[in-house]
């Protein structure tokens, strides 16, 4: 028999039987999921214990009898190299009643879990999680500060992507924040001393007391994490912008905050939420939590969740605080909206906040900061840098990662103009909306939209 023929005729039986053995060819794993999390805080004790129910929906084409999950706030136990402050899964069980056998990996950031049977195509599992919360000192966001709030990111077990490479399983940079999730529904129910007010970048549906202890539930749409911080004492501001209230919670006890500064925090909040609405796509969600970040044992960034943001008070300079809180609400739409993989290709929602910063720095006409030249000086410190490399790989990540990036943008900007170039990212945040875009899909959607020869620029700057 000819050598073609034995090749097609051995291809055509490996596919048949990978078919019958359910076996999951790459890419072919898609999942659609929902988070239901019942828990119990005690700020005091420095615990909280919660039990979650995720279901999924298998809606690819291939079947799987393991499942993996990421905790991602685990990843400050490492940073810190102590044994307190962990997250740790206790038990997990699928509807059925039966008990699960899981592992614990990366130090507790991956949990894989083997299903009682496999999960097949338009199939749905239902896991209940029973896991429990040893809060630490504040470190970097998470954890308790010095003047005992309490800040609790992505405490919750979240299903780790299936993409083109299989399951992300690989270890989080020690670079930038790491994730890389799916957009998702979550329903929290969540029980506090009442001496204590929550705040959640979910929306708010009810809060009762009763001997001592406030209940609160909160709904999260569409979001790609789910956050909840505690103190004692906020100060509450709002603005609203379209059908969207921005929600201040300061608390005035933190260095550096002041009445002033929550005032130009929220303003600059305000301003930046309309005009990215004008030249992205309009925010979809009720609420947008705007909150100062807590201090700890080391520091507490400016940082971004999907629905709120936290902003560093220590100095308080004019510029900067306008500078942070633009940026921070605009990872509302590059990495909140438009999702990527935070460890492979940063960029594309650090530089495209950066770069969104200045332009709402442009269009409030602050003239006396020099933000793009200062960009430009740090972009040519790293000039024969790309800027779509992992983490680890940028020699200055700042440098790469959030100056050159921005500048790589603008100088697209400028050579296809302003008006085109904002619709053109327009349609990348409609296209992509929910969804995980990469440097590939970005640069589509800037060939479809313009005849300009780029070739030069994207050499430049794309590895």
């Amino acid at each position: 028999m000819p050598k073609k023929q034995v090749f097609i005729i051995y291809m055509f039986v490996l596919i048949y039987v990978s078919i019958l053995c359910g076996c999951s060819q790459e890419g072919d794993l898609s999942f659609d999921v929902s988070y239901t999390i019942d828990a119990n805080m005690d700020p005091e004790a420095r615990s909280m214990t919660y039990t979650e129910t995720i279901e999924i929906v298998n809606t690819g084409s291939g079947s799987t009898k393991e499942l993996y999950f990421h905790i991602y706030g685990n990843k400050f136990k490492g940073l810190r190299q102590v044994e307190d402050g962990d997250i740790t899964v206790l038990s997990v069980q699928d509807s059925k009643g039966n008990t699960l056998q899981w592992q614990r990996e990366q130090e507790g950031v991956l949990y894989r879990v083997e299903l009682a049977q496999e999960l097949k195509p338009r199939q749905s599992v239902e896991l209940t999680f029973d896991c429990e919360v040893l809060i630490p000192d504040l470190e970097r966001m998470y954890g308790v500060s010095r003047d005992g709030d309490v800040q609790l990111p992505m405490f919750s077990l979240q299903l780790a992507i299936y993409d083109k490479d299989g399951w992300d399983t690989d270890p989080l940079s020690e670079n930038g924040d790491g994730r890389y999730g799916t957009a998702a529904d979550y329903d929290l129910t969540i029980r506090v001393p009442e001496t204590y007010i929550l705040t959640c970048n979910g929306d708010e549906l009810s809060r009762e007391t009763s001997d001592g202890i406030t209940t609160y539930s909160y709904r999260a749409e569409n979001r790609r994490d789910i956050v909840v911080f505690a103190c004692k004492d906020y100060v509450l501001l709002e603005r609203t912008v379209g059908h969207t209230t921005i929600l201040g919670y300061f608390n005035e006890t933190v260095n550096g905050v002041t009445p002033q500064g929550m005032d130009k925090v929220m303003d600059c909040a305000a301003f930046s939420l309309e005009y990215f609405n004008t030249i992205f796509v309009e925010y979809p969600y009720d609420t947008l939590v705007v909150t100062n970040a807590a201090l700890g044992t080391n520091f507490s960034p400016n940082m971004e969740y999907s629905g709120l943001v936290t902003i560093v008070f220590m100095n308080g300079q004019s510029d900067e605080l306008e500078i942070k809180t633009f940026h921070e609400v605009a990872h509302q739409w590059f990495y909140g909206l438009v999702g990527n993989d935070e460890n492979q290709e940063p960029w594309l929602d650090e530089g495209f906040a950066e770069f969104a910063a200045g332009l709402c720095l442009d269009a409030a006409d602050n003239t006396d900061y020099p933000y793009w030249e200062l960009k430009a000086i740090a972009a040519n410190g790293v000039a024969k840098e790309k800027v779509n490399v992992p983490s680890d790989e940028a020699s200055v990540y700042q440098w790469v990662i959030y100056d050159k990036s921005a500048m790589f943008l603008k100088t697209l900007m400028d050579t296809v103009g302003q008006e085109k170039f904002l619709s053109i990212l327009s349609d990348y945040c409609q296209k992509y909306m929910y969804d995980i875009a990469t440097t590939e899909d970005f640069l589509e959607i800037l060939y479809m939209g313009t005849d300009a020869d780029l070739s030069d620029i994207v050499t430049e700057y794309i590895k």
